[in-house]
């Protein structure tokens, strides 16, 4: 579904190509054994993934050569974390998931997360938000409802999201709660006060049928943008009691 979804894309002006589609990011296998399975979200993949001159040095196993073999395929999303991956924008994320005992890279924690994208598996050059209207509507036709599929499959623990809140009814799972605001930053990461306080909210879905606790902070130009270093690893760790108290 992945390739279908960036075949359907091919006469887009803003696919990026070369490139591929992700359906998710980090090692499937150490994930699927993971004490707590822990995904995190985005929109879709970012043109950064596909630099220009290297277009798959992040992606050592994928090309746009006709190899579409599903084991092929599912070793180049793998070995994304091994490589060479985005870090400006994947270690946003990092602390959060530490916080949580979990982390993108091996060895690291003793839980191994996932990255998604809620609306599409295919990179677009301008970002999402960028994207004319008509072409994001062609790309979530497919990244839709192969995000919820992905999902049964991978029967996440704990979801985290930090997108805009609209993205929020793109979630389309049976919720078995409402959304509830469990924490509140008042100050930043230096001590001073912040204009407007940082709320962190999380709801149980049910996912493939058992629970799943879908994790939301307002996003910025980065996951949990406006959270310091220390504020991410505390969210995870409050994040973490939310789940095994409310399991």
């Amino acid at each position: 579904m992945a390739w279908r979804a960036f075949d359907r894309a091919s006469k887009l002006s803003s696919r990026v190509t070369p490139a591929a589609p992700i359906l998710f990011f980090g090692n499937l296998d150490d994930y699927c054994t993971s004490p707590l399975r822990v995904l995190t979200v985005g929109l879709n993949p970012s043109l950064h993934e596909f630099p220009a001159g290297d277009p798959f040095r992040r992606l050592p196993l994928g090309d746009d050569s006709g190899d579409q073999g599903p084991d092929h395929y599912i070793d180049a999303l793998s070995a994304y974390f091994r490589t060479d991956p985005y870090r400006n924008w994947f270690n946003a994320f990092e602390p959060l998931l530490n916080g949580a005992g979990s982390s993108y890279y091996a060895n690291k924690s003793a839980s191994t997360a996932l990255h998604t994208d809620i609306c599409s598996p295919v990179a677009t050059d301008p970002t999402w938000s960028g994207v004319e209207r008509a072409a994001q509507v062609i790309l979530e036709a497919d990244g839709g409802p192969l995000w919820h599929e992905l999902l049964t499959v991978l029967r996440p623990h704990i979801v985290a999201l930090s997108v805009a809140k609209t993205h929020l009814k793109r979630i389309g799972f049976v919720h078995a709660s409402e959304w509830e605001m469990i924490h509140v930053f008042e100050q930043k990461g230096d001590g001073s006060f912040r204009s407007r306080p940082y709320e962190i909210w999380t709801r149980w879905y049910e996912v493939d049928g058992e629970p799943s606790l879908f994790v939301f902070g307002q996003a910025a130009q980065t996951p949990f943008g406006t959270l310091g270093r220390k504020q991410k690893y505390e969210t995870g760790q409050i994040v973490l009691r939310r789940y095994h108290d409310g399991r």
